[in-house]
């Protein structure tokens, strides 16, 4: 359980810049333009003008009740499903990861906290000889972008196997909803504004130890036989459309597998994975994916949408 009013001892380090002298003391750390690059599956992004990484759900609860008005705020978790641009994240980035990564089980209820790997969750269940989140392991990121997304994969998605949602509201309270509140829907989900995952419910069944084993290997079989998992990616770029093909299938129809501007490349083995092959800036890769989007609409009229979240300004903006 969070609580909101857990006491914080820290005080922000020394080299803080004045500007920031109204920001919540915690238990976590803060960071000056910390570069964000490391923080993300596509190895690309400018800094943050600061990171606050919290020491546990309660020091995040207090930071969220407490935090001033006119600041900009941007949750990152293990930045798998986003871009962030050259220019870095203005404001206060908040990277919910160790610390906010608790997993427990209470018989077949699962208990994942938002910055708790996908990976380690279905290692877990497989440990404790529970079913139904193999499919999580085909899923890279955390719980707490999961649950943002409505993260799934062949078949299954999170809605499937959640029995309750922890939040964190606008005003710092912590709550538990019932996902039918939430809003969830393909890929995505309708938290209120100003709320933030802190946590899932998951409820799992029992099952057999070696079917459970042998499930995920298929998973993660599947996964690389299909996908570039040899070069840094975001997951699938765009979103699939209504219609009878895929979004991969409209950009391989369009003519765009392998295309290329500087380091970012549409990928041979998934055309709806782009890669870095190393020295990709996030401008490159937006562009690509810009230009992509314009010749599947010139030849088909379907407009895709990014399902990769663009986050930043292409210019420092601090």
């Amino acid at each position: 359980m969070i609580d909101a009013t857990s006491p914080t001892v820290a005080t922000q380090p020394t080299n803080m810049p004045k500007k920031w002298a109204n920001l919540p003391l915690i238990r976590g750390v803060y960071k000056c333009a910390e570069p964000l690059d490391r923080y993300t599956t596509f190895r690309i992004g400018g800094p943050a003008e600061i990171l606050y990484t919290p020491a546990d759900l309660a020091d995040l609860a207090n930071f969220w009740r407490q935090q001033p008005q006119d600041i900009e705020l941007t949750l990152l978790g293990e930045g798998s499903n986003i871009l962030i641009r050259d220019g870095g994240i203005p404001g206060v980035v908040i990277h919910i990861g160790p610390g906010c990564d608790a997993v427990t089980l209470d018989g077949t209820l699962m208990r994942a906290e938002a910055g708790a790997s996908t990976g380690k969750v279905a290692r877990m269940a497989r440990q404790a000889e529970l079913t139904n989140a193999e499919f999580i392991c085909g899923i890279p990121g955390s719980i707490g972008g999961a649950l943002k997304m409505n993260a799934g994969c062949y078949g299954s998605e999170l809605i499937d196997i959640l029995e309750a949602v922890e939040v964190i509201t606008h005003t710092g309270e912590h709550r538990t909803v019932s996902p039918q509140e939430l809003g969830f829907a393909y890929r995505t989900s309708a938290l209120p504004e100003g709320w933030i995952f802190a946590a899932a419910h998951l409820r799992l069944q029992p099952g057999n130890r070696d079917d459970i084993r042998e499930k995920m290997r298929t998973v993660n079989h599947n996964r690389a036989a299909s996908q570039p998992l040899e070069l840094p990616n975001a997951g699938s770029l765009f979103k699939n459309p209504e219609g009878p093909k895929k979004a991969w299938q409209l950009i391989e129809g369009a003519g765009c597998r392998g295309l290329r501007k500087g380091d970012a490349q549409v990928s041979e083995k998934h055309c709806n994975f782009f890669v870095n092959l190393g020295k990709a800036t996030a401008a490159d890769m937006e562009d690509l994916a810009e230009d992509v989007r314009a010749r599947v609409l010139a030849q088909t009229g379907v407009n895709l949408v990014w399902e990769v979240k663009v986050l930043g300004t292409r210019k420092c903006a601090f």
